[in-house]
Order: structure tokens, then sequence, then C-alpha cells
């Protein structure tokens, strides 16, 4: 699955075109340390909309799709590792319903309630 594939998905199944490639962030399942789940790095000033999240999962051909509403994180930059303007998350992919951000320097912001819908391919 491609973040292409995933977007047309996602539109077709809302019916109408929502995502686009600038409000959509995608991530492959990879590992890091002794963990597998999920990298994201997305821009402060993206919290001021809408955002799309699409996490994919080859190894069990599941993506998921995650939606934060503009302005519902008021300072990402509180909840986040920032680097050069940018939010940086780690979500392990152990328990695909308890989506979490685990990186130091955060504050292990959760984002289970942001879930959307599963998709299977």
């Amino acid at each position: 699955m491609t973040k292409i594939e995933a977007m047309q998905r996602i539109n077709g199944r809302l019916g109408a075109v929502t995502l686009y490639d600038n409000n959509t962030f995608w991530s492959a399942c990879g590992r890091y340390g002794g963990d597998e789940g999920w990298w994201l790095k997305i821009p402060l000033a993206s919290f001021k909309s809408d955002i799309h999240i699409i996490l994919n999962r080859e190894s069990s051909k599941v993506f998921l799709h995650l939606k934060i509403r503009a302005r519902e994180i008021l300072s990402p930059a509180m909840k986040f590792r920032c680097t050069e303007q940018m939010a940086e998350m780690f979500i392990p992919a152990a328990n695909m319903r308890r989506l979490g951000d685990i990186l130091p320097g955060g504050s292990k912001h959760g984002l289970s309630k942001n879930i959307v819908a599963e998709y299977r391919f």
C-alpha cells in the first residue's frame, strides 16, 4: 500500500476529496530499538488545520486513518519532542488500539481517540 493508494481509498469511503498530500502524513511500520512502530514528523504549523495520519502496517495488511482536528492540540511543542519546528513521534505498533507517542522529551500523548477507521488490503 502506498500513501496515494491509501488516500484514494479513504477519500472514496468518505465520498469526498478530504485527504490531500499537504494535510496527510504517512508512516510505514518500522523498527526503532527493540520496538516496531511508526515514526512521524509533522510541522508544528500544520496543527492549525485538520491533520490526517495514515499508519501502514504491511506485515498485517492493515492501515489506520487518524484525524487530529484543527487546533485540537493547541501547543504541539508541549506535547511532542520537537526539532526544527517539527513534532516528532514514535508510536509503537504492539497495540494498534492504544496508540501513543513514547519518545523521551514528549508527554506520551495518546492518539487512540483520533482513529477514524481501520482498512484491510
